[in-house]
């Protein structure tokens, strides 16, 4: 159980299926037939994802045990003897690859699942340890959080390689390098400190902050794509899906340039926690509610229209935000 409640329950926040959700769910609707087998299979993953979530972390926590330490941060391996955490990792493996074996039949989900073990193994575990190793550490981890948790997830069900997982592609590729920057421009004094060389130690902090800003406009954008996206791919809901697309334009121009103020950190910076916990502004509506909330709560329902069984989707999402307004 510590180890499920380590980082504010983040194993269950942070899994990649919720802020995927969106594509799933527009998959759903465009071709993948609605039915009790779809539901199974979207069970399933779920698991697997959340097996995959734990993983990712653990494995960072197992090579940073003194990193955390010396940088004052909690660790759910602190105290813990090594062959019991390289055990508690092993069995996660085994557990995902047994959660994972129906979708093993698709070469292509087979061979990205590899690709995301592989990355997110070596982001942190010498001798490669990806994390000190400048840009190959950001592109290792942006794909290990944001792109291939996408890519996975149409590929379970369907084929990545498609407009849909383009758009979605896209946008989680530049959430992600926003979400990392932003990470690693906040920890730039501890990271300095200790000689951790992320590729901000690399850049420096001007110029890494000045990447991060434009990463924030270019995010905000990609999600219009892939706004555009589902509106082209799903014509019958037109209605909705211009609704959706008001909502976003006014947000986006009450946002646009904003990150490039001298003011971004902290002031204007929609990844610091602290920040998400207090304001509820335009920019968190951009980069946070509309994305992760809006737009899949949105999709759900209209599948609950079809498919009277897909009010799982919504009712899912309001438990899992709803869990975390408690946590916050």
């Amino acid at each position: 159980m510590s180890l499920l409640s380590h980082r504010n329950f983040g194993l269950i926040r942070y899994n990649s299926v919720w802020q995927n959700s969106a594509a799933l769910l527009t998959l759903a609707l465009w071709r993948v037939p609605l039915s009790p087998a779809f539901l199974g299979r979207v069970g399933l993953f779920f698991l697997f994802s959340s097996l995959m979530t734990a993983y990712g972390y653990l494995v960072n926590d197992l090579a940073d045990v003194e990193l955390d330490r010396r940088h004052g941060k909690s660790n759910a391996f602190a105290g813990m003897p090594k062959g019991r955490a390289v055990f508690v990792l092993l069995s996660l493996l085994g557990l995902g690859a047994l959660a994972a074996w129906p979708f093993l039949r698709r070469p292509v989900f087979a061979a990205l699942w590899a690709l995301w073990l592989g990355l997110a193994t070596f982001y942190s575990l010498p001798p490669l340890r990806l994390k000190e190793r400048g840009l190959a550490g950001l592109c290792a981890t942006v794909l290990a959080q944001q792109t291939l948790p996408l890519l996975l997830l149409l590929a379970a069900f369907d084929t990545p390689w498609s407009p849909l997982g383009l758009a979605f592609g896209v946008f989680a590729t530049l959430r992600g390098l926003s979400s990392d920057l932003g990470h690693q421009v906040r920890d730039y004094t501890n990271d300095a400190r200790t000689e951790t060389h992320t590729f901000a130690v690399h850049l420096g902090y001007a110029q890494s902050t000045r990447l991060y800003a434009l990463s924030l406009e270019a995010e905000r954008l990609a999600l219009g794509g892939a706004l555009l996206a589902v509106g082209f791919l799903l014509p019958e809901y037109a209605l909705f899906t211009i609704a959706l697309g008001a909502v976003y334009f006014l947000l986006l121009a009450a946002t646009l340039g904003r990150s490039l103020h001298d003011d971004l950190l902290p002031a204007n910076d929609p990844y610091n926690e602290e920040r998400q916990k207090r304001r509820r502004d335009a920019l968190h509506l951009i980069h946070h509610t509309f994305p992760s909330v809006v737009l899949p709560l949105t999709l759900g329902l209209l599948a609950t229209w079809e498919y009277p069984l897909m009010a799982v989707f919504p009712l899912a999402l309001l438990a899992f935000y709803g869990l975390g307004r408690l946590l916050h």
